[in-house]
């Protein structure tokens, strides 16, 4: 006999997070044969929370990273401590698999060469530390019966963006030539809805350790600029700064310099390969629809 959709129990995913830039988008994209539902950490406690039936937690709520001090104990407060508090009761509560949405922002700032999964961990502020907390206890919690994955994201661009990213769209928007030709440097990213396709393949097949995402190849500055205003409808009107004015703003500005010029590369060939998993999505889309996004908003 045929089963109507109806009549078919779907496996049911626990979201936190939703209403955030990662979450919300989470939340849009269908995950294949399963149910999402919203955990609100805001409202309700873990212990208050109701995970009958649930499978699998997304663990996506904590506190970004903010470039505007704030005292360390928020990071660890919400993204070590609330994530062991979660984690506990889902695994009293009988969920069998966990997912935590931690930051490449765990191997530190003083990065040379390229990192994988199994690089070292320096994290060199509360953020990358408060993760790697979590991380560690997390890995400590698992069992037969509960399952734990790792998703370390560089930095995420995509529709909602915030921070940076709009700064630099706003520049490229201009009609002004800007200072970053010949960049020189690589720096990995994920388009957003990449970085959903990898939580959907990691709850798909239960797989447990760390996994870095990525898009297909880093991207320069002066590239990421080049395709921002080619989906702007401009040309790429870049120009290069002489070395002596590289080397006044690396020592004036070192946290400038290291955004706009520095290079963070992942290597994430491993997680593709052990999930068989390919990005969906090229650079060049992910930008093309961000620049859909910041023009509509």
């Amino acid at each position: 006999m045929r089963l109507s959709v109806s009549a078919v129990t779907l496996m049911k995913i626990a979201v936190t997070g939703t209403t955030g830039f990662v979450g919300g988008r989470c939340m849009r994209i269908p995950f294949k044969g399963y149910e999402k539902i919203p955990l609100n950490l805001r409202s309700d406690t873990p212990e208050q929370i109701e995970l009958r039936g649930v499978n699998t937690i997304v663990h996506l709520a904590g506190k970004a990273h903010e470039m505007q001090p704030i005292p360390d104990s928020i990071y660890f407060k919400v993204n070590f401590e609330l994530t062991r508090a979660l984690a506990e009761r889902a695994k009293t509560a009988g969920v069998s698999h966990f997912i935590y949405i931690s930051s490449t922002k765990v191997y530190g700032d003083e990065i040379n060469g390229v990192v994988n999964e199994d690089s070292a961990c320096l994290p060199t502020d509360a953020y990358g530390k408060s993760k790697r907390m979590a991380e560690e206890y997390l890995l400590s919690m698992q069992s037969d019966d509960f399952t734990v994955s790792i998703i370390r994201p560089p930095l995420v661009y995509g529709p909602v963006v915030k921070g940076n990213m709009i700064r630099l769209l706003e520049l490229a928007e201009k009609n002004i030539p800007l200072p970053f030709g010949n960049a020189g440097n690589a720096r990995s990213m994920i388009y957003l809805d990449n970085l959903v396709a990898l939580i959907n393949h990691v709850i798909e097949k239960k797989a447990a350790g760390i996994f870095i995402g990525g898009d297909a190849l880093p991207l320069s500055t002066d590239r990421l600029i080049t395709l921002m205003r080619k989906s702007l409808g401009k040309k790429p009107g870049l120009i290069s700064l002489p070395a002596f004015m590289r080397s006044m703003l690396k020592k004036i500005r070192p946290d400038m310099y290291t955004r706009l010029f520095g290079s963070f590369e992942v290597d994430n060939s491993g997680t593709n390969k052990k999930l068989n998993f390919v990005p969906p999505y090229s650079s060049e889309e992910g930008i093309g629809e961000m620049v859909k996004w910041y023009l509509k908003r």
